[in-house]
């Protein structure tokens, strides 16, 4: 009896104890091999403000991702990395892509990327699942047999709100690459039709350094804000929409005169 609560003991302790490294990166490995990439490029959409993947396509305001999964930290040609990110040294293997995705500031303090993280395992799974298939000969993952079992999966709707947004086509993409950088509120403000919200995609790309979306994904999220927030949802002069106008100050009434002084005698 004794002998057993002892061992007991013993086992509860063991799995206490945190991972090793060798144990964590088995860990993703496996998250990632039982991951589906699909889920993970949906998810992927709110890194797209920021991130190019076509390894044709220049960087935007991060460095374009394509072969991302084996490549050396910090290594992209011509784009210039934190010298927090530049130090770390090594490669984005596995573990150091979930770690990182997990939360950017822990793993590499005073980076530049603004992306708080993804907190859920399953879904961190699933986007490195799809950025290994960004390559021309993606990366191969264990043998399914030398991996640990896993029942993590992502769910691409999980504590999702989307800012209050209407349902609708286009609302996931609206939601997750405006909201990126912007403040929803603030986008819905604009009142813009769709000719004014697709210029303002060109201002965005040319100007500010937005990657260039996909033609279907750009045509979802012009038509969903015209759609919900269009003119008519809010009365305004039409003007240059990088130019928001200022309200116009009321037209204040003359004072009276005062009646003319009579002639001193």
């Amino acid at each position: 009896m004794w002998f057993r609560s002892v061992s007991v003991l013993f086992a509860a302790t063991l799995l206490a104890l945190p991972l090793s490294p060798a144990s964590a990166e088995n860990d993703a490995l496996s998250r990632v091999a039982a991951a589906d990439p699909v889920a993970g490029k949906k998810l992927f959409l709110r890194c797209k403000a920021c991130h190019t993947t076509d390894k044709t396509v220049r960087h935007g305001l991060g460095p374009n991702l394509w072969d991302i999964v084996g490549r050396k930290k910090a290594a992209a040609k011509s784009f210039r990395y934190s010298t927090a990110l530049g130090g770390i040294g090594g490669v984005w293997d596995y573990d150091a892509l979930d770690a990182y995705i997990e939360n950017p500031r822990k793993f590499a303090p005073g980076n530049r990327m603004a992306f708080a993280g993804i907190s859920s395992d399953g879904q961190r799974a699933a986007v490195i699942a799809y950025l290994r298939t960004l390559s021309d000969a993606p990366r191969d993952l264990p043998k399914s047999s030398l991996l640990a079992p896993t029942t993590a999966t992502a769910d691409p709707a999980e504590a999702e709100d989307f800012g209050g947004l209407p349902p609708d086509e286009g609302r996931e993409e609206t939601h997750a690459i405006c909201g990126a950088c912007h403040s929803l509120r603030l986008v819905t403000q604009q009142g813009l039709d769709a000719d004014r919200w697709d210029g303002l995609m060109d201002w965005m790309t040319q100007k500010q350094g937005m990657p260039e979306l996909e033609k279907d994904e750009r045509q979802r999220i012009v038509s969903y804000l015209a759609k919900y927030y269009g003119p008519d949802r809010r009365s305004r002069p039409r003007t240059d929409p990088m130019r928001p106008m200022m309200p116009a100050m009321p037209m204040m009434a003359p004072p009276p005169m005062a009646p003319p002084m009579p002639p001193q005698p």
